[in-house]
């Protein structure tokens, strides 16, 4: 069970001061980490006219990456001390507060948004929660002809996921929502979105998504 969200802001708030030092790229969940980051990148078919959402902005990892100009970036995060952190690396992009799983929104969340795009960040929801969130995104806050692109931990099949959570016993978090391809892509179809999934390293994959808004 998910602790409430008072706890959660507070865990998230903690693990501000020492997130990118956790970041170990030899061990799960974080193996290919920034290689998950530079697939983002790639899939999003970036240039520099574009505007972008980053969900889960963290301190800026993902943001100070992109070949667009910092002030065309808005950078959405539950934590207001993860927010500082990528205040200092991003000062010029525009920060914003917000639970994603609230009923309201900043106005700052509306866009449109040439590219909405996330790393590491939605695996602290659970598949039905995915994929409501995504669906509300593609509605409310996606520029017509704009892509999601969203990296995380993440495995092709069922099969892949169950092999994973056996060998990783004592690792795998049981109070998070790692992604299958194989289960969620389905569910996204339904929905109207067109969705490519990209398996990147032994857990890290990233969905490119488009959505068809008649």
């Amino acid at each position: 069970m998910k602790p409430n969200q008072p706890n959660r802001k507070a865990l998230f708030d903690h693990w501000s001061a020492h997130y990118d030092l956790s970041i170990d790229e030899s061990c799960f969940p974080f193996i290919g980490y920034r290689a998950v980051l530079t697939a983002i990148v790639e899939s999003s078919e970036l240039h520099s006219e574009l505007s972008v959402l980053d969900l889960g902005v963290g301190t800026g990892n993902l943001s100070k990456i992109l070949p667009v100009p910092a002030d065309q970036v808005w950078g959405a995060d539950f934590s207001n001390l993860m927010l500082e952190k990528a205040a200092q690396v991003l000062p010029t992009s525009h920060l914003i507060q917000v639970d994603l799983l609230g009923e309201d929104w900043p106005a700052g969340m509306k866009g449109p948004f040439d590219r909405i795009l996330s790393g590491y960040t939605l695996h602290e929801f659970n598949r039905s929660q995915k994929c409501a969130l995504l669906h509300r995104l593609a509605v409310d806050s996606l520029a017509a002809g704009g892509l999601i692109v969203i990296g995380d931990i993440s495995y092709p099949s069922r099969k892949r996921f169950d092999e994973a959570h056996l060998a990783l016993e004592g690792r795998w978090d049981e109070e998070e929502y790692y992604w299958c391809a194989e289960e969620i892509l389905p569910d996204l179809g339904k929905l109207g979105f067109n969705a490519v999934y990209q398996q990147v390293s032994d857990c890290g994959g990233v969905y490119q998504l488009s959505y068809d808004q008649k």
